[in-house]
């Protein structure tokens, strides 16, 4: 029997996401507790209640950018976020057009913000 190519990359995807517990536990989170500074290994994010934000030296993989990928930024933006059942979603864009995702999980008892920087391998955890 032949499986479609895409289940079988979302059933990978979710392998990997829990693989080892390499990854914070996902975590719905409202909009109000977003509304902080997160920071962690050198970088800070700081979600305003207006769905603005100001970030330094956060290095994530870009999207939507003259060039994408990897890229430590530094700047202001806006946000918003999505719940997707598991955890909530939050999209940061740039006012130059960069745009990433992180997510909302737990992480020692402690909500926190994530994402994979360079491979699948190397998170960035914001608390």
């Amino acid at each position: 029997m032949a499986v479609p190519a895409v289940a079988v990359l979302l059933v990978s995807g979710c392998y990997a996401s829990t693989d080892y517990g390499r990854y914070p536990e996902g975590k719905l989170v409202q909009n109000a507790a977003l509304v902080r500074t997160w920071a962690g290994e050198g970088a800070e994010l700081a979600l305003k209640e207006n769905k603005v934000f100001s970030a330094v030296g956060l290095t994530l993989k870009y999207f939507s950018c003259p060039a994408d990928g990897l890229r430590n930024k530094s700047g202001d933006g806006t946000w918003s976020s999505i719940d997707d059942g598991d955890s909530t979603s939050v999209l940061i864009r740039f006012e130059d057009g960069c745009t990433a995702t992180m997510w909302t999980g737990e992480s020692e008892g402690k909500t926190v913000l994530w994402a994979t920087t360079e491979d699948e391998n190397q998170v960035l955890t914001l608390k």
